[in-house]
């Protein structure tokens, strides 16, 4: 049905308003039957939406010609378990003959109930030759496709009654696997809910009306649907007439009574038109229906519930079907933007093609290396989606703090001073005040340690002097872990840039795996990379080797660190020992200390001593033995140092060089020399045409999963162009009037045909089924998976 000729049909229809005019008959009656038209169209459509791979069970759908198809739906294993992927296997040929089907259903069923055997051997019987238990019940069930002329566009599940009790040697679990299967349909807020209860059983002991008397949400769209009328107990009539004029055990839908065939009828074969007379003349001449009052007689016969469920139907679709088309038209964007994954092949030249691709994949390379922006919606953490330069910055930030947590640690004071807990604390304040907020790893060193070991290193030198070499030992203390920590940097920076760079390949050349060419592709990219690897652990190395004899050519910042760590440590070990202050180094000092303090700066200005600050007054301290300790602290660490607390525009000496040589030597050599020599790698392993005419083969899947989302994208643009006259429509509140239960007597004809409302059929009790089944009806087709908002099914649950 094309875009142009819906919308030509149905923007012709009258407006209901029209009744009132002069030809108020003829019009009416025109409206009415555009209007059932227009019900049948909204069916089309959705039988349309089908073709989506909703899952059903018995699907009923017009046809020319009448077809019975029946399959095995297995949705669940052993246990209960939702399979990932549901199986669908045909259960024999198409039956083109009606009186075959009860016994291909029954078969069918118990091929559901014994699924451990080969479901071939049910249609011949030989199961009943094969010994074994058989389920009671299941969640996997029967799939119908019947079509025909004379067939209801509809869909409806036969579900097992609400049980309360088991035979002898059942199973107890049945009696909740059969209400959790209930529940599973009817807890679909869209659904609607058909509550068949027979009248042969006190309404109280049927389970049915339990479930939905727990959820009032439930009362708003279940229709409930009195059966077996004659099986009434005598003296129990006006009971179950409180229920149908609803006025015990209310619904908002209301109550239908309706009188289907007997086993007996149902064995003989009678047709539908005679079981509707039959139907009629029973609650015509059956007391108390024969007396019911007019106003409730449209509520009695089979008829009467179809056309109700009809019009349900007609009006739950009209409702929903603005949501569906959102939803197409959601999936349509989806499909086309998983297409522009498949593109058809279109090339002329395969090495120019080849060219093609080996630039636009070198380009978004070096696009990556030199850094692009990031996304609104890029997750900074999600390595697939940070950039390659921020991740890289990352862990070269991490790399500084790695050696900068390396710092010697040095403690100028003696490790046996008994020092009071807020003194040592205080002290061990000032010393970390150059460290970095999470610490470092490094060996503490005491003064007396130093100076001991600097006593031992003495050979020749005057008094006084001690070797270079002590110096040099803790300097090489020091710096003996960053070799390690060089290449444990160069290794993240090695594997996020290989990643980055495989997840660059796959997205220019993942749809080449079946002619070669992203294997080629990354066997070039693999090579790059290891000789791009070991030319740059070379350098790393020689940067560290270099790193092993103490130098620098910044003396002037070499000389600033030095004095004023020797400055610091001084007064620092002068405060372990209760001498002084720290001289305005600290803000710990008492008010009385830092008030003496700037009067002796004042008296030194007076004395014509300008210039001074008050760390100056550290040197005031007579010479210690200590001393000498104190200076190869201060010289080590200042070798060392980098911008700290106090002196925050200073510029670094070894460990801010090393921390900054190494990621450059990384990011020159190694990631963009990737950059530099990728490109002519790539160039100089073109083939011949042939070989590159095999390299852009595409493999039968994505050939295969292209066709499929051109198949999908044709359903769903089909499904598109038959809503959207209909949404049209609806929006001038054609269908959005309530519609109103059924006011002829229940011995006329129904204005609307039974077909497009709900066929309902009660099955009475049998030897195969003990139990009368329920009726689960839905309109053709339930939308499931590919819409978030179905068109609501109609379930009944009975006893």
């Amino acid at each position: 049905m094309s875009d142009s000729n819906s919308s030509s049909s149905w923007n012709n229809i009258p407006s209901p308003a029209s009744a009132s005019s002069p030809a108020a008959n003829d019009q009416n009656n025109t409206f009415m039957q555009t209007y059932t038209a227009r019900r049948r169209q909204i069916l089309d459509v959705l039988n349309v939406l089908t073709s989506l791979g909703c899952p059903m069970e018995c699907r009923l759908q017009y046809g020319d010609t009448w077809s019975c198809n029946v399959m095995l739906r297995f949705e669940f294993d052993s246990g209960g378990n939702r399979l990932s992927t549901p199986r669908e296997v045909s259960f024999g040929s198409l039956i083109t003959d009606k009186a075959d089907v009860t016994a291909r259903l029954r078969r069918a069923q118990r091929a559901i109930l014994r699924p451990t055997i080969d479901a071939n051997k049910f249609l011949d019987d030989s199961d009943l030759e094969t010994n074994g238990a058989s389920l009671s019940f299941s969640k996997n069930y029967v799939c119908i496709h019947v079509q025909g002329p004379e067939v209801p566009d509809l869909t409806f599940y036969d579900l097992p009654g609400i049980i309360a009790n088991v035979s002898d040697g059942g199973n107890e679990k049945d009696i909740q696997l059969v209400e959790d299967l209930a529940k599973m349909y009817i807890s679909q807020p869209n659904c609607i809910v058909l509550l068949v209860i027979t009248c042969e059983t006190d309404f109280e002991n049927q389970g049915a009306y339990r479930l939905i008397k727990a959820d009032e949400s439930l009362k708003a769209r279940t229709v409930g649907v009195l059966t077996k009328p004659d099986r009434i107990e005598p003296g129990n009539e006006q009971r179950w007439l409180k229920i149908l004029r609803n006025e015990s055990n209310t619904l908002e839908n209301g109550w239908f009574a309706v009188k289907q065939p007997d086993f007996q009828q149902l064995e003989r074969g009678i047709s539908w038109e005679a079981a509707r007379i039959g139907e009629r003349d029973f609650f015509s001449t059956t007391q108390p229906w024969s007396r019911l009052e007019d106003k409730h007689r449209n509520r009695i016969g089979t008829t009467a519930l179809a056309d109700h469920l009809g019009q349900m139907l007609s009006d739950l679709a009209s409702t929903k079907l603005p949501a569906i088309l959102a939803s197409i038209n959601r999936l349509l964007e989806d499909v086309d933007e998983e297409l522009k994954n498949y593109p058809a092949p279109t090339y002329d030249d395969p090495k120019r093609e080849i060219i093609m691709l080996l630039r636009n994949f070198t380009k978004d390379v070096a696009k990556h290396v030199e850094g692009l922006p990031p996304s609104c919606t890029d997750n900074p953490a999600d390595p697939s989606t940070a950039g390659l330069v921020y991740s890289l910055n990352k862990e070269y930030d991490a790399f500084r703090l790695r050696v900068h947590r390396t710092a010697p640690q040095f403690r100028p004071w003696e490790s046996g001073d008994s020092l009071h807990s807020g003194v040592r604390r205080n002290l061990l304040k000032e010393v970390k005040a150059d460290d970095p907020p999470s610490g470092c790893t490094g060996n503490e060193f005491y003064i007396e340690e130093v100076m001991d070991l600097a006593e031992r290193s003495r050979t020749r030198e005057l008094p006084g002097n001690y070797p270079f070499a002590v110096k040099v030992t803790y300097i090489d203390e020091t710096i003996r872990t960053w070799p390690s920590l060089a290449d444990k940097c160069f290794e993240k920076v090695r594997d996020i840039m290989i990643d980055h760079i495989n997840r660059l390949v796959q997205e220019h050349f993942g749809r080449y795996t079946h002619g070669g060419l992203l294997e080629a592709v990354n066997n070039v990219v693999k090579e790059q990379l290891t000789r791009r690897e070991a030319a740059t652990r070379k350098k790393i190395e020689s940067i560290c080797r270099g790193e092993t004899r103490p130098c620098t050519q910044n003396e002037d910042y070499f000389f600033y660190f030095r004095s004023k760590l020797l400055v610091k440590y001084k007064a620092v070990y002068q405060k372990s020992k209760g001498h002084g202050s720290i001289f305005g180094l600290s803000s710990e000092d008492p008010p009385t200390e830092r008030r003496l303090v700037n009067e002796a700066m004042a008296a030194l200005a007076k004395l014509n001593f300008h210039g001074l600050k008050p760390d100056d007054l550290v040197k005031l301290f007579p010479e210690s033995k200590m001393d000498p300790a104190l200076e190869i602290m201060s010289e080590a660490r200042a070798y060392f140092q980098g911008p700290t607390t106090l002196f925050p525009s200073i510029e670094t000496v070894a460990y801010k060089r090393f921390g900054d040589n190494v990621p450059n030597q990384i990011d020159a050599s190694f990631v963009s020399g990737l950059d530099d020599d990728l490109e002519l790698a790539l160039v100089y392993t073109i083939p011949d045409t042939d070989t590159c005419s095999k390299w852009l083969q595409e493999s039968p899947q994505m050939a295969n999963r292209r066709t499929a989302l051109n198949e999908r994208k044709k359903r769903l643009e089909a499904a598109k162009a038959n809503l959207a006259p209909i949404v049209r429509l609806l929006s001038r509140s054609i269908f959005t009037e309530p519609s109103q239960p059924p006011q002829s007597p229940v011995s006329s004809a129904p204005s609307t045909p039974v077909h497009e409302g709900v066929y309902l059929v009660d099955r009475p009790a049998s030897p195969d089924y003990p139990e009368p089944s329920p009726v689960y009806a839905v309109p053709s087709p339930a939308v499931s998976q590919s819409f978030p908002s179905p068109p609501a099914p109609i379930e009944s649950t009975d006893m």
